[in-house]
């Protein structure tokens, strides 16, 4: 690990231009010593507030006294004469001449798919991310330097580096989940309730504290937790992991899901707007599975099994049924 940066080094790591490999470099040296934790923090904190457009720098001139100034309590905690630059740069803000004006930051990292689209991620701590279609996953800036907490609307499968001083948390609209070493999928699209499953280890589930709702649950490997609208927490064990986290692998499987959710979902994996002229059908459960097949074929099976027919224009679509659902039920 290297012992020294230089000020170009920390300067895209504030800014959050590091490569991967730079920034895991620069956080793994600030975790071996809580007093670097603490100045990163500070340092953070004021270059984030220094970051509004009124704010002015005369950086000529802060680097001309810097070269007349000494930072003995700084070399004390080994911090590097990079630091000590940038620290008493930001200290010298003066609102005289306007040299330099940097806009205000975001405070995350957002990686994004389209319907249609997968993407593989390595985070900074060797976790990995399989991001699915149609979702995004939001990391704050210091991700790794004190916590590890991501954001997740749509679904994703992870394999967590685990560490046991900073835990794993995934936070979603309706609660979050926190690892104990494992691979686990937590699918949390805006419209559907939440559903983690886990492969391998532990989690603990717990629901969003506006719902005021159940006690957190922990999930062992083969168990399913769900958190519906309300907040309620229910556990399926002995699943089958590998049926649940197929998407993975390219085939979707679905067991007496709601057609609702099938046609979303297969809305998202094709890049499609599938609708059913007979609303009734919605809520009818279904299993079915698609293996890494096409849109058309998709839609020829998921209609054999309605008895329905496909009209297609585009990216919409429409099933409608050959028999009205009342009919069928009367069969």
């Amino acid at each position: 690990m290297r012992d020294t940066f230089d000020e170009s080094d920390i300067l895209r790591y504030l800014e959050g231009d590091c490569a991967p490999d730079e920034a895991a470099a620069v956080q793994a040296w600030i975790s071996a010593d809580p007093r670097r934790v603490a100045l990163l923090d500070r340092l953070q904190s004021v270059w984030r507030l220094t970051g509004a457009r009124t704010r002015s720098w005369d950086l000529a001139r802060a680097r001309e006294r810097l070269r007349r100034a000494r930072f003995p309590a700084l070399s004390r905690l080994g911090i590097p004469p990079a630091w000590a630059w940038i620290a008493a740069t930001i200290a010298l803000v003066t609102g005289s001449a306007v040299v330099w004006r940097r806009p205000a930051l975001p405070r995350f990292r957002e990686y994004a798919t389209l319907p249609g689209q997968r993407s593989q991620l390595t985070l900074l701590d060797g976790t990995s991310v399989l991001l699915s279609v149609d979702s995004r996953l939001r990391l704050p800036r210091d991700y790794g330097v004190r916590e590890r907490a991501v954001e997740l609307e749509g679904e994703a499968y992870f394999v967590v580096r685990h560490d046991a001083t900073r835990p794993f948390v995934v936070r979603t609209a309706r609660g979050t989940t926190e690892d104990l070493g494992t691979q686990f999928d937590v699918r949390a699209y805006r419209e559907e309730h939440l559903q983690v499953v886990v492969a391998e280890g532990r989690v603990v589930l717990r629901p969003a504290a506006r719902t005021g709702a159940a006690t957190p649950l922990t999930l062992q490997p083969r168990e399913r937790g769900v958190i519906d609208a309300g907040g309620t927490v229910t556990r399926t064990r002995g699943i089958p992991v590998a049926q649940y986290v197929s998407w993975t692998r390219g085939v979707l499987w679905f067991h007496e899901a709601p057609l609702s959710g099938v046609i979303a979902q297969l809305g998202r994996w094709y890049d499609l707007e599938i609708a059913v002229s007979d609303s009734a059908l919605l809520a009818e459960p279904l299993t079915i599975s698609f293996g890494p097949e096409s849109a058309d074929e998709a839609l020829t099976a998921l209609a054999r099994v309605l008895d329905a027919r496909v009209t297609r224009a585009g990216r919409s679509v429409q099933l409608i049924p050959v028999a009205p659902l009342h009919s069928r039920m009367e069969d």
